[in-house]
């Protein structure tokens, strides 16, 4: 699987969401590589205060498959009340010239979680 989603609904413009991936990650592969898990709000990476993200990155270690438990967790604000799609997405990692690992999100059978809860700005 390389992305997994969730609908919220934002009660408030003012307020900013606080999000996290609890869960497998996976890269396979023999090659350099670097995989990166990101949130997106209505298919764009948080702006402020930034993307709200982490990376896995591989370098030449043989055909061996590597299951991680990750947690990626940040605050998003200046999304807009209403419904928000959140994702979790899987791709390149930015600014490298690294290839996409073969990788997943959430495996093994292990319960994977994305939490999203609306906060008020004084509260993180």
């Amino acid at each position: 699987m390389s992305q997994q989603t969730c609908r919220f609904n934002k009660n408030h413009n003012c307020t900013l969401l606080h999000v996290y991936y609890s869960g497998t990650i996976r890269v396979l592969g023999s090659t350099q590589c670097c995989s990166r898990w990101y949130f997106t709000f209505n298919k764009g990476e948080c702006l402020n205060p930034g993307a709200i993200d982490g990376a896995m990155y591989r370098d030449n270690a043989g055909n061996v498959h590597i299951h991680n438990h990750a947690h990626i967790e940040g605050y998003c604000s200046g999304i807009p009340k209403g419904d928000v799609v959140v994702q979790v997405r899987l791709g390149r990692c930015v600014g490298t010239s690294y290839g996409l690992c073969n990788a997943l999100t959430g495996s093994l059978g292990v319960t994977s979680r994305i939490f999203i809860g609306e906060v008020l700005p004084s509260d993180p």
